[in-house]
């Protein structure tokens, strides 16, 4: 008899816990039915899917910035870009990225195999100047530099999303390359600089 007692309570504490665990699974799926509709929304469920920076062969819009040095860079069609005898390596970057440090030393041995020097290299900085004095540092050798805010005129016309970010942008004003690393960017065929 006593054995039924405590087959029979072991039996009520299993379908308590399962009923328990049974409520606890539809609370987390309702939960992330709510997160779902709150991600579709605001555009965030197909961000996977968008691109760091612009695809190959679309055209960047009109920009005009200046360099750290005074010298202005501008994109006009359909001069192209000014002061600018081939392809221009683009990089991107932010004073508040990790990320971004650790691809700098990368960004300054590729821009230096870049044919033209310094002036076919472009490093465009989200942040402060004083900020970004260690990225300023390593990179003004081997780039001309623009620092700006995160909305400013080259985040914009490239539509970069994201940091960091590296563009080889034709003399006509087309992407021919984009990719959010520089071993990336190198790798693709149409990155390898004339």
């Amino acid at each position: 008899m006593s054995m039924d007692v405590v087959l029979i309570a072991a039996v009520v504490v299993v379908g308590v816990l399962g009923g328990l665990n049974l409520l606890l699974m539809l609370a987390v799926l309702r939960r992330l039915r709510e997160y779902d509709e709150k991600w579709a929304r605001a555009g965030m469920d197909n961000l996977a899917e968008r691109r760091l920076v612009p695809e190959p062969g679309t055209r960047i819009a009109d920009f005009t910035a200046t360099t750290l040095d005074g010298a202005d860079i501008t994109l006009r069609d359909p001069a192209g870009v000014s002061g600018v005898e081939g392809p221009l390596l683009v990089g991107f970057f932010s004073t508040g990225c990790p990320a971004c440090h650790e691809e700098l030393p990368r960004f300054v041995e590729y821009a230096g195999t870049v044919p033209g020097g310094r002036e076919q290299n472009l490093m465009v900085i989200s942040g402060s100047a004083d900020d970004a004095a260690d990225i300023i540092e390593a990179v003004s050798p081997m780039a001309r530099v623009v620092v700006e805010p995160v909305e400013g005129p080259l985040m914009t016309a490239f539509s970069v999303r994201g940091w960091p970010s590296f563009v080889l942008l034709g003399q006509d004003g087309t992407v021919q390359a984009g990719a959010g690393g520089v071993a990336t960017l190198a790798r693709s065929q149409q990155a390898v600089p004339v």
